[in-house]
Order: C-alpha cells, then sequence, then structure tokens
C-alpha cells in the first residue's frame, strides 16, 4: 500500500499567532521573588566575621545574577516551566551566582558559609530543600494558584477539587 497524501511543511512559525509562552514584559516582574531568595540566602550564611556591608552586598550580588537568570525564562502561566534554570544550588558546588557574589565581596569559602540546600524561585513561589529536610520549605508564597515547585497544588486549587 503506497501512500500519496503528503503533510505539510512544518514551519513553527508559519501562519500562527504569537504564542503565549514567550515572556511578556510584565510576566519578567520576578523581582518579589528574586528578592526573597537571596535575603534568604544571605540571612543563613555563616556571617560571624563579616561586617553588615559585606553581608548585604553579597546579598544584592545573589539578587542581580538570579534576576539574570530569570530574564527571558519567567512564565507566570506556566511556573514550572524553567524552575531549573532559575534554581540555585548549594551542594557539591556552589551556584556561579553564590561564586560571583561572593568575590566581588572579597568573601572566602562561600560554599562552607551557606547551607546545602537546593532553591527554586518561580513565578509566585519561591521554596527551599534543604540536605537534611524531608519536605521543601516555602520561603515565598504570592498567593499564585497552581503547581508548586514539588509537584503538589495549592490549596485553592485543592478545594475546587
Amino acid at each position: 500500500m503506497r501512500l500519496t497524501a503528503q503533510a505539510a511543511e512544518f514551519t513553527p512559525t508559519k501562519g500562527t499567532k504569537k504564542s503565549n509562552r514567550t515572556p511578556s514584559k510584565a510576566a519578567q516582574d520576578c523581582s518579589e521573588e528574586v528578592a526573597q531568595a537571596a535575603q534568604w540566602w544571605s540571612s543563613k550564611m555563616r556571617q560571624h566575621d563579616l561586617a553588615t556591608s559585606e553581608v548585604q552586598s553579597f546579598e544584592t550580588g545573589v539578587r542581580n545574577g538570579l534576576m539574570n537568570r530569570c530574564t527571558g525564562h519567567w512564565y507566570p502561566t506556566e511556573p514550572l516551566r524553567g524552575s531549573g534554570h532559575r534554581s540555585l544550588v548549594n551542594d557539591i558546588s556552589s551556584d556561579p551566582i553564590f561564586l560571583a557574589a561572593a568575590a566581588h565581596v572579597h568573601i572566602k569559602d562561600i560554599s562552607g558559609r551557606l547551607p546545602r540546600a537546593v532553591m527554586w524561585a518561580n513565578p509566585g513561589s519561591v521554596k527551599v530543600q534543604l540536605e537534611n529536610g524531608r519536605y521543601p520549605e516555602t520561603v515565598y508564597n504570592g498567593g499564585n494558584s497552581g503547581s508548586t515547585s514539588d509537584g503538589t497544588t495549592s490549596s485553592e486549587e485543592d478545594d475546587s477539587l
């Protein structure tokens, strides 16, 4: 048996409307989540020998680095999309954002000063999984309904079931 029909040429942008999967300018407003994430890391840093200004400068560096990482990767209608790209990790190795922020302020051994953890900064939610923690801890919840970084649903969505 021979097929005679041919498929149309596949061109993703040909004849399609602009997709809502591309972040808009309004969608790029990740400043609250980023600020909460940076503040959490600086508050957990072992800082016994550091000046307050050094800790604040480190926090600013983390905030700026994470803002850059979120640019082009922030989708409020799909909060988990890009979650891995926006994550911050201090585990076997330290996230490049931490290394750059610490180097700028001349803080030594940043990996030893921060808790071993993974953090996800998603639209409406910031969660952190500590090394020995059983469940992710919510650092920030902006009241966004839908899926969270740990795959559960918000209480608003649960109530409608």
